[in-house]
């Protein structure tokens, strides 16, 4: 089964100490939704503070200063996985989830960016894309099998999927936000939605 996840790198969140934070994956890549625990919520907003903030403050100085932040971003991305297979490509460097609608377009000819070192890319087949983990910046291709291949009408589905996953991440968010700085849960959530693109429609191509 092909399923496409929206994923938070965590390797930032080593050592951060101002609010409870969970222990980082071992690949470092959380999948956030609406089932994460408060402390992994607790991780995503660690990671994205350290994408905007260089010194120590108060936890509502943090969310204040993420609200006035011209735009949000956080490395990650969608990361895709075939069940059947067991094959995983993460989004890579310098990817960000603010960049997760992107995949929308590969169902119209387009190649998101999915990042470098290793370079992830999309190659359009017909009424499929192949997802190969490296290769994208002209490096030699890995073998095939390491690829993952899923057809158009999956890759809708799981958008939809991810689309849901972020919404319900949105709501974890909030419901954090309010038992710490109740003053400013409508301003983080309302820069966490826009910046991220959450609960606006997703328009998907007709395959």
């Amino acid at each position: 089964m092909f399923i496409l996840e929206p994923v938070v790198d965590t390797s930032t969140t080593t050592g951060f100490a101002l609010w409870p934070v969970a222990t980082p994956p071992a690949d470092r890549v959380l999948h956030v939704s609406a089932n994460l625990s408060t402390q992994e919520v607790g991780t995503a907003m660690a990671a994205l503070a350290a994408h905007h903030l260089d010194d120590a403050h108060a936890v509502t100085d943090v969310l204040d200063e993420l609200v006035q932040a011209e735009c949000l971003i956080v490395s990650g991305g969608l990361l895709a996985r075939d069940t059947r297979t067991g094959v995983t490509i993460p989004p890579s460097c310098c990817c960000g989830l603010e960049g997760w609608r992107e995949w929308a377009g590969a169902l119209d000819g387009g190649k998101p960016w999915l990042g470098h070192s290793p370079a992830p890319w999309i190659e359009h087949l017909d009424g499929a894309l192949r997802i190969w983990p490296d290769g994208g910046m002209g490096e030699d291709l890995p073998r095939v099998d390491r690829t993952i291949t899923a057809s158009l009408d999956s890759v809708t589905g799981q958008l939809r999927r991810a689309h849901q996953d972020l919404r319900g991440f949105l709501h974890a968010v909030s419901r954090w936000v309010q038992d710490r700085a109740p003053h400013a849960a409508t301003r983080v959530i309302a820069k966490l939605d826009k910046s991220f693109q959450i609960t606006d429609n997703l328009i998907l191509p007709t395959c």
